[in-house]
């Protein structure tokens, strides 16, 4: 989901990370946000959030504005996506100049205090530990949000990963039904995200609304059955050990992604054929 094409219109990329994620912040409109950015409801292409990779993100921002792709586009002409665009975007930018970095699935606490938000963020290696960076906060996002502290280089517990939120929930230390988005809330919603986060640690990014394994239906409660293996999955993402992640990725069929999935395009469920994944 992250491989860029090799073209002269990617040529000149900044290296600071300031200037890359600017770079992600003026190819992409957060569809939610949209109104904040002077664009109204009418003129938003709702459609370019079913985009599922960083290849496609950039041809359609190509197809919409011919500008270069380090100048900001007016919001307008910027392509319509969520946070996980921005996450997969600038994951793509920074692994095409070497750089270690991951885009993970879980929730903010920074949208709302009471709540603990369906989000998707980016990791980076900085020598010595991952450090948390959201790219879709810019200043004007962060003026709004009243943040006090810095989204690109995030203190513990602004966001957690699906697994840590998993298991907050279990342990009754946070419940579970502050977590989620629109009407999908607690531990139905937290199941899908633990194996969605999960893929992503094996380098398989995938739309909030794909579904495939034991992803089941976010209204309702995961299985008794299924209780067991979510809190396996979360231990082992929260242990870090790649071998061990990658390992039981490959050999669980309930976790690992087929190559056919259903995504719930628009609400819609959809059989989708996926590209090759990587081995």
């Amino acid at each position: 989901m992250t491989e860029l094409p090799d073209s002269p219109a990617l040529a000149g990329m900044p290296t600071a990370l300031d200037d890359l994620r600017s770079v992600v912040q003026g190819l992409v409109l957060h569809r939610e946000w949209a109104a904040v950015y002077g664009v109204e409801a009418g003129a938003v292409r709702v459609d370019e959030q079913n985009l599922r990779s960083a290849a496609e993100v950039l041809e359609r921002a190509f197809e919409l504005s011919a500008e270069p792709v380090t100048a900001a586009r007016e919001p307008a002409d910027r392509v319509v996506g969520i946070c996980w665009h921005f996450a997969v975007l600038y994951a793509a930018l920074l692994r095409a100049q070497g750089s270690a970095v991951r885009v993970r699935c879980g929730f903010a606490g920074y949208f709302d205090a009471a709540k603990w938000y369906d989000h998707w963020i980016t990791e980076r290696w900085d020598g010595e530990r991952w450090i948390r960076d959201d790219p879709q906060i810019d200043a004007r996002q962060a003026e709004r949000l009243s943040l006090g502290f810095d989204p690109h280089h995030q203190p513990p517990g602004r966001f957690l990963t699906a697994g840590e939120a998993w298991r907050a929930a279990r342990s009754g230390e946070v419940d579970a039904e502050r977590f989620g988005i629109y009407d999908m809330w607690g531990m139905g919603l937290l199941a899908g995200n633990v194996i969605k986060d999960f893929a992503c640690l094996n380098k398989v990014e995938l739309l909030p609304w794909d579904s495939w394994g034991m992803i089941r239906d976010p209204y309702r409660p995961p299985p008794k059955a299924h209780l067991a293996v979510l809190d396996g999955l979360a231990e082992l993402a929260a242990g870090d050990d790649l071998a061990e992640i990658r390992g039981r990725f490959e050999r669980d069929r309930r976790v690992r992604v087929p190559q056919q999935i259903v995504s719930y395009t628009n609400g819609e469920p959809t059989r989708v054929q996926l590209p090759d994944l990587p081995v």
